[in-house]
């Protein structure tokens, strides 16, 4: 059923060969440096099947807004065509800012679409929501999580990828398999955090590999070791494209076709030995011992001169020869296999994939709640094994708590401390709005990095990344509520009842899931420096509007308006719920101290009248909390959710968001 083809390297002459099977076929590739350490590896013999895969893109465009002139645009790519085939690893290559990255990301639908033009595969429309299950994007940054190892890694990807279709046991082989190929079995014991840089893509590589992707995209892979992995990958049927700036000879030797970019435009599409016919046919020579790639983006720089990027676009037709030979005269009469390095395809017969997809491929293996559970699992493992980071948070509340206690010791049973037990109150929710919301503040934009990638990869739904986020925080936050709140109300002397402790728990628990829910809608769309700054400068009015009108008295007059911007701040509600639990529900007289001539506050009600808290209802204020909670956490996952779709549909948003960047420095996130 397999089919073996044998591929020679052209300068190599002691080269041995690694025998690589897949799904699609077995091929023996030679791998300059590091043949003799690779075994003989077989197919991933558990994972589907996906038919090989030819990308086509005519007339694309893309321009973003210029910053210095918002009536005007930068075009990023113009009118660029080209094609892309399975069985090949193909490097886009060109200048900074010649459109690499965008042109990759417009192939991959990662947070680009394109103004115009079209992208086919296997000629037919693409189909973004089938492609995306088809596809991988490897970014140039790598982002692993640091507290687990590459195993654990490996089989969390596992699990979410293939669900129950394999066993335990199947699972393991499957990423043995890999690791060993990937020259990961050594190191997969250890944690991400200790990884060197080539054993950080490498795995990378390897996450996305678990379940046969037949399309790769990479972006700016530089080792030469990774790149022989690549080569591979491509020779066993896959589609492999990367961008990269500059490679070196070895590197360069490796690529089966190259594509350059210059000024937005593609300026040569082939094989990368065919370079220097292509720019002697031109009427440039390179010198003997340049590198053909380093020769070719200098041309493309201008260092040369201006005369000869037109020509260039013009011979390649700016991508649609969409590979460049030499013709009889130049030393070629006819393309054949050999033009690139894997001889996988030929130049002027492509092979037709009319295999349709099955139905089955695409659908997730993993349920939602499979996916919830095991993300949360991570999540709390995530967090026990961050210990620094656990304990600064478990002492920093005590410390705090003996601090807050030992201002207001006895001020809960005297009358005449009744005013500076409303301090004590206020207090609380000082703590709960700085505590919960600067860690969210400071962890989420980051975290955002590890999320765009394996969200766009197809790991899981954001909803069960979502509900595992939320539902891992809560046991951290209810022990240290626990543990801040006893210690607090305990050394103020509130009352000894039950109900009283429960009340003013529930209120400053959900003030602090308001809280952590408000930080978390700051920085779903704001980079790390800008939510750091613009958090706390949002609590400022909500902090001011939670007492504006306290020791005022029953009868002042608040204007509706004042009323109604007091009700949007959810710590006056959180204000009134403590108030109500500690001196509503028929509170007993406060102590009135011998020393005192006039004990104004020995009723309670008389404090509440006072304090202009007479009307307010515990309930209510529960309600409004949840509800602010509920609001602010649908509105970041909302928040979350567009980020990470960066849909162009939404125009009035779109607009928006280029002022907010363009005027206030807000971060684009055009990734």
């Amino acid at each position: 059923m397999q089919t073996t083809s044998s591929i020679r390297g052209s300068t190599n002459s002691q080269n041995s060969s690694l025998q690589y099977s897949s799904d699609i076929n077995a091929i023996s590739i030679e791998l300059p440096q590091y043949s003799e350490d690779f075994q003989s590896v077989t197919g991933l013999k558990y994972l589907p099947t996906w038919p090989a895969v030819n990308l086509q893109f005519t007339g694309l465009n893309f321009e973003v807004p210029d910053r210095c002139n918002a009536q005007k645009t930068k075009k990023i790519l113009r009118e660029v065509n080209g094609e892309f085939r399975s069985h090949e690893l193909t490097a886009i290559m060109g200048p900074s800012g010649a459109g690499k990255t965008t042109l990759l990301n417009l192939l991959a639908g990662f947070g680009a679409v394109g103004n115009v033009g079209e992208i086919l595969v296997n000629n037919n429309p693409r189909d973004m929501r089938v492609f995306r299950k088809m596809s991988r994007y490897i970014m140039q940054t790598d982002v692993l999580n640091p507290q687990f190892t590459v195993l654990e890694m490996m089989l969390l990807a596992a699990h979410l990828k293939l669900g129950n279709d394999l066993s335990l046991k199947q699972k393991l082989e499957v990423i043995d398999e890999i690791l060993g190929m990937l020259r990961l079995k050594r190191s997969e014991n250890t944690k991400a955090l200790r990884l060197s840089g080539g054993e950080r893509k490498r795995l990378c590589v390897a996450l996305e590999l678990v379940n046969n992707p037949p399309v790769l995209f990479l972006d700016e892979p530089t080792t030469s070791q990774c790149m022989s992995l690549l080569k591979m990958l491509a020779a066993g049927g896959r589609t492999v494209i990367c961008s990269i700036h500059t490679p070196s000879a070895k590197i360069f030797e490796m690529i089966d076709t190259v594509y350059v970019l210059a000024e937005g435009q593609c300026v040569y599409q082939g094989s990368g030995s065919n370079i220097v016919p292509y720019m002697q046919h031109l009427g440039l020579s390179c010198p003997v011992t340049y590198n053909p790639a380093d020769f070719i983006i200098e041309v493309a720089c201008h260092e040369y001169g201006d005369a000869y990027q037109e020509p260039m676009v013009e011979l390649i037709a700016n991508g649609k020869v969409t590979r460049w030979t030499p013709t009889a005269d130049e030393g070629k009469t006819t393309p054949t296999k050999t033009d690139t390095t894997s001889g996988a395809s030929s130049f002027y017969e492509m092979e037709q994939f009319d295999e349709e997809i099955n139905p089955k491929l695409l659908q997730s293996k993993s349920s939602w709640w499979m996916q919830y559970k095991l993300l949360l699992t991570r999540m709390l493992l995530q967090m026990w094994r961050d210990k620094s980071y656990i304990k600064l948070k478990f002492y920093m509340n005590i410390v705090l708590a003996l601090i807050v206690g030992g201002l207001y010791v006895g001020v809960g049973r005297l009358a005449s401390k009744a005013l500076f037990n409303f301090g004590f109150m206020f207090t609380i929710i000082i703590a709960y709005l700085y505590l919960p919301m600067m860690p969210v503040l400071l962890y989420f934009p980051s975290e955002i990095n590890l999320l765009k990638r394996e969200y766009f990869n197809q790991w899981y739904r954001l909803s069960s990344y979502y509900a595992a986020m939320i539902s891992a925080k809560l046991p951290s936050m209810f022990v240290l509520a626990v543990i801040y709140l006893s210690i607090v109300y305990l050394m103020s002397s509130q009352p000894l009842e039950w109900f009283r402790f429960i009340m003013l728990f529930t209120i400053a628990f959900l003030t602090a899931l308001t809280s952590d829910s408000f930080g978390l809608l700051i920085s779903s769309r704001l980079s790390l420096v800008n939510g750091m700054f613009m958090g706390p400068v949002l609590a400022v009015p909500l902090i001011l509007l939670s007492i504006y009108g306290v020791g005022y008295g029953k009868d002042t007059y608040i204007s509706p308006i004042m009323r109604f911007l007091m009700s949007l701040s959810y710590l006056r509600h959180g204000m009134e719920g403590l108030v109500a639990a500690l001196y509503d529900y028929g509170r007993g007289d406060t102590i009135c101290e011998d020393t005192e001539m006039f004990c104004m506050f020995k009723k309670s009600q008389f404090l509440l009248i006072f304090l202009g808290f007479e009307n307010m209802h515990y309930l209510w204020s529960v309600f409004c909390l949840i509800g602010f909670y509920m609001l602010f956490t649908v509105s970041a996952y909302v928040m979350i959710r567009q980020r990470l779709k960066k849909s162009s549909s939404n125009q009035i948003f779109a607009y928006v968001l280029q002022l907010l960047t363009k005027y206030f420095n807000f971060t684009s996130y055009n990734y």
